[in-house]
């Protein structure tokens, strides 16, 4: 329960606290005394988000005492560790507010059994002459609680006196009630919070008849039809208002007063949103190619140039003309080289070649002449040509592996999207409101304990 909860509720729903004239949170114990110093009495203060702190004192009756210590002494055994009105009410001197034109919010809780009594009191009767005649008049009204249990109004109409009884709804154990006074109407309610319903009774009157009155009591009247009207039971909050107000509004500023106020400062909320995407090519991958390391070496004799064949001197004989003997070529077909032979008969190489015939017989035929030349006489060789210091012509060949290559190809695999997001603030103002708060136990219907049970 919070007074500036209630204070929260008067901004909303009229911009100011104009009309809150007076708020009691009598669990505050925010108590204080004056008078002289032989007559002291005790009251609460008026709380400070009230539109005039420094009026509407309301008194604690019963706390009077003859010194300032005894005045204390009796405040705290009325408002310490009991607050039941049965130990003493309260008076709230008006100050120029006038009955007629009020409005009002009490949350009182029953400690026990019910009895009747009255919360809000201001009725004052008495008699007047006019003339030769004697009439009984008044002033203020009385809101109370029956033995049954059921809220009332007692004023007094032009008939007399009148009590009205709002007999359709049954009080909680808590109750929170409005009174609403304009003219000569005067409406009592019931605010049902659980069910968020307003149950009311308007109670008609003479304007002349509820007027003039300087003070309010709180769990007494001056004027009650029963010799004891105080209300046996416990006041929690009480707030007094200018003017009229209606009941459904009224219901809205009690969740303040049986409500917390709760309060979040202005902050900043962190958002990254995305402003785009940056899109990238995914190609496969695979076998791009092979490289062919070297792996070792092979050596090829070849011979030199690729022969493949060759001839040689060996030797030399002596070679009569005439007789046979071989004479080799060389044959170099480009990249092949071989060798070839012709047959053919010595002739001496210093007989000129003439040769004159001196018989019959071959040599005489031919003219040949017994003679003899040393011819030089060759060695075939056939495969691989030997070059000199006896060393043969070779070829070395590298041996190669193969290893596959991997890496990207062109074909496209697809597209990867990459989101791009900025960092931006977002200003979360502040906020109020009011929770209901309290055990809502006591809120429901059904919770009173009559005298002697229901008949």
């Amino acid at each position: 329960m919070s007074e500036k909860a209630l204070y929260a509720k008067l901004i909303e729903g009229f911009g100011d606290n104009n009309k809150l004239a007076a708020f009691y949170d009598f669990d505050k114990n925010n108590t204080g005394v004056s008078g002289p110093a032989n007559d002291v009495t005790g009251f609460f203060y008026n709380s400070a988000y009230a539109s005039e702190t420094g009026k509407y004192k309301c008194f604690i009756e019963g706390s009077q005492g003859s010194s300032l210590a005894a005045c204390v002494a009796e405040v705290f055994s009325i408002t310490g560790s009991n607050k039941n009105l049965t130990f003493g009410s309260y008076n709230i001197d008006l100050e120029g507010l006038n009955t007629n034109n009020i409005s009002a919010i009490i949350d009182f809780q029953f400690d026990g059994q019910v009895q009747e009594g009255v919360l809000f009191g201001s009725f004052i009767t008495g008699q007047e002459t006019f003339g030769d005649q004697i009439e009984q008049v008044s002033s203020g009204f009385n809101i109370g609680v029956t033995e049954r249990g059921h809220l009332f109004c007692q004023t007094l109409k032009p008939e007399g006196n009148s009590i009205e009884v709002l007999k359709n709804v049954e009080l909680s154990k808590r109750n929170v009630i409005g009174i609403t006074s304009l003219g000569s109407s005067i409406i009592v309610s019931r605010f049902d919070y659980l069910n968020d319903i307003v149950d009311s009774l308007e109670c008609s009157t003479d304007f002349n008849f509820t007027s003039n009155d300087s003070s309010i009591y709180l769990g007494g009247t001056e004027a009650f039809y029963k010799q004891d009207p105080i209300f046996s039971g416990h006041l929690n909050n009480f707030a007094l208002f200018s003017g009229f107000i209606d009941p459904v509004i009224l219901k809205e500023l009690g969740e303040g007063i049986i409500g917390d106020y709760s309060f979040t400062p202005q902050s900043s909320e962190s958002i990254f949103r995305v402003t785009g995407y940056n899109q990238t090519v995914i190609y496969k991958t695979g076998v791009t190619g092979y490289e062919y390391p070297v792996t070792g070496t092979l050596t090829l004799e070849t011979g030199r140039e690729m022969f493949t064949g060759s001839f040689a001197s060996s030797s030399s004989e002596d070679k009569k003309e005439g007789e046979r003997y071989y004479k080799y070529y060389t044959l170099n077909n480009g990249d092949s080289k071989t060798f070839y032979k012709e047959e053919i008969g010595q002739l001496h190489s210093n007989s000129g070649f003439i040769y004159h015939p001196t018989g019959e017989n071959a040599f005489d035929t031919l003219g040949l002449n017994d003679i003899s030349e040393s011819i030089q006489t060759y060695a075939e060789v056939s495969g691989l040509a030997r070059r000199g210091h006896g060393t043969t012509d070779s070829l070395t060949i590298d041996l190669h592996g193969k290893n596959a290559l991997a890496g990207t190809l062109s074909e496209v695999s697809g597209i990867l999207e990459t989101a791009l997001s900025e960092e931006t603030f977002s200003i979360i103002p502040a906020s109020s409101g009011v929770e209901l708060a309290g055990d809502s136990e006591f809120l429901k219907k059904d919770y009173i304990y009559y005298m002697g049970g229901r008949s």
